[in-house]
């Protein structure tokens, strides 16, 4: 029960997290005061907050990686590693 209710928080901190990312003036907000608002959406803790520009995309390195299946070459785990390094980093049209 207790990890149902944890994800169900994760995914209702997720959705208004991304809510807030989407709308300019509250991503502004975000940046600017992101303690204060991530407070507001249940986000507690040590908490590190970076965006992302046009000249700068932040790496997220996971806090933990699977060495066996690292060491095994499992293409399948680095490509999830790799989405979860990213995020949602995607451009179009990248900067020179």
């Amino acid at each position: 029960m207790h990890t149902k209710t944890t994800s169900q928080t994760n995914l209702e901190i997720g959705s208004k997290l991304g809510a807030i990312i989407q709308d300019t003036s509250s991503r502004t907000e975000l940046i600017e005061n992101p303690s204060q608002v991530l407070a507001e959406i249940g986000v507690t803790g040590d908490v590190t907050l970076l965006a992302d520009t046009a000249d700068m995309v932040h790496l997220v390195v996971p806090a933990d990686v699977d060495v066996n299946r690292a060491a095994a070459g499992d293409e399948a785990y680095f490509e999830e590693l790799g989405r979860a390094a990213l995020g949602t980093c995607f451009y179009d049209d990248l900067p020179e």
